[in-house]
């Protein structure tokens, strides 16, 4: 069992380390935060470097490459910034769907300006009275000749205030049972695209984290789209959000473990240059015990990352679930307490973290969501554990 990386990915890791340790610097990460301001010029400069298309398909200037090479680059940016890092991954990621289900003309249009930095996506699913309950949904959208009309809210949706393009969950057949007669749409923002109706964008302010993107409510007033913006089948719009799901999640883990890594490697220097009657912090044990459950819960995760990547560039199985989204609170909560009263502080980092964190246990599907995932896969497990295959 081989768990080394390839040389091609060691190189893409260090590449995206180098990247992200020189350019997101805790100066420009704090003037992002208060200003709640999107970094487009560092996402400008990860794509003209190749790190956004890795995954995407060489026809339209992408690398052609897995989801393992994805969750190195995303692991590093969020290692060295969680608000930085996190927004940036989360301006691609959406364009994942468009990946999966999209025509080729579809790629040419929204994908290759995405891969060179000229386009950011939004995926607009959860509904003001809907949550996480993706089989009910109030937004419709009804077929005409030449065109789709779409009518509903939308809330919560990652990047509302800039997003060049929304994939839309509606309702098309309104007599179809629970969870069927969905279609995924796509929507532009820009007015000359739309064949009539109104699409507003409200900012919803004052969120815990993830400062650095914006969330907003989406509002269709019978606006009319091309029937070329259809995505996939029609009728098969839960589906592709749910395939989405499955590799998205894994990259979403994969923001954890940045996110706990950065906070590790910042509480492990505070605590070895912290000194307190006359010696480092590092030597109580209450401390040093700490950070060293801290790098063994890190390694857990890191492993079950990568292993979940692996498994869906070679296999029909998706991994990763809720354990590192869970464990890298812990470890990050664990560094707030190593930096005492400091933690407690935006200019040491890792309150910030811990904020910017949070927001991974509810996108993407709760946690409880998954967790009842999980329930499903072990109520088939064969009950004789002697014979169980747990892999």
């Amino acid at each position: 069992m081989d768990f080394s990386l390839t040389r091609e990915q060691g190189d893409i890791k260090r590449a995206a380390g180098e990247f992200a340790k020189g350019e997101f610097t805790s100066e420009r990460a704090i003037e992002y935060e208060l200003n709640h301001e999107f970094p487009k010029d560092l996402y400008k400069q990860a794509c003209e470097l190749g790190f956004i298309g890795l995954n995407y398909p060489k026809e339209i200037g992408g690398e052609g490459l897995g989801v393992m090479e994805n969750v190195l680059v995303v692991e590093e940016f969020c290692k060295a910034d969680s608000g930085i890092g996190m927004a940036i991954h989360l301006a691609y990621l959406p364009a994942k769907i468009v990946k999966f289900f999209g025509t080729p003309e579809q790629h040419r249009k929204f994908l290759k300006p995405m891969i060179q930095g000229d386009y950011i996506s939004a995926v607009s699913f959860t509904e003001p009275d809907h949550g996480s309950d993706l089989t009910a949904m109030a937004t419709t959208v009804e077929e005409k000749e030449d065109r789709f009309i779409i009518n509903g809210t939308k809330i919560f949706t990652t990047n509302a205030g800039y997003a060049d393009f929304f994939i839309v969950l509606c309702q098309n057949d309104q007599e179809a049972k629970r969870g069927h007669g969905m279609s995924t749409i796509l929507v532009e923002r820009d007015p000359s695209t739309w064949l009539g109706g109104e699409f507003e964008i409200n900012e919803i302010p004052n969120k815990m984290g993830i400062r650095m993107t914006s969330s907003g409510e989406l509002v269709f007033k019978n606006l009319e789209v091309p029937r070329e913006n259809l995505l996939g089948e029609l009728g098969r719009g839960l589906l592709n959000i749910l395939d989405f799901l499955d590799e998205s999640r894994i990259e979403i883990a994969a923001q954890s473990l940045g996110n706990a890594e950065g906070a590790f490697l910042k509480a492990l220097n505070h605590a070895k240059g912290r000194k307190q009657f006359n010696q480092p912090i590092i030597d109580f044990q209450g401390i040093g015990h700490k950070l060293a459950r801290m790098w063994s819960r890190i390694q857990s995760i890191k492993w079950l990352t990568y292993q979940s990547a692996w498994l869906c560039d070679h296999t029909p199985r998706k991994m990763a679930g809720t354990i590192p989204l869970l464990t890298a609170k812990e470890v990050i909560d664990d560094a707030i307490t190593v930096f005492g009263g400091y933690g407690y502080f935006l200019e040491q980092e890792v309150e910030r973290r811990y904020r910017d964190n949070r927001i991974v246990e509810m996108y993407e599907g709760t946690v409880e969501v998954q967790l009842n995932n999980m329930i499903r896969i072990l109520k088939r497990l064969n009950p004789d554990f002697l014979n169980a295959s747990l892999l």
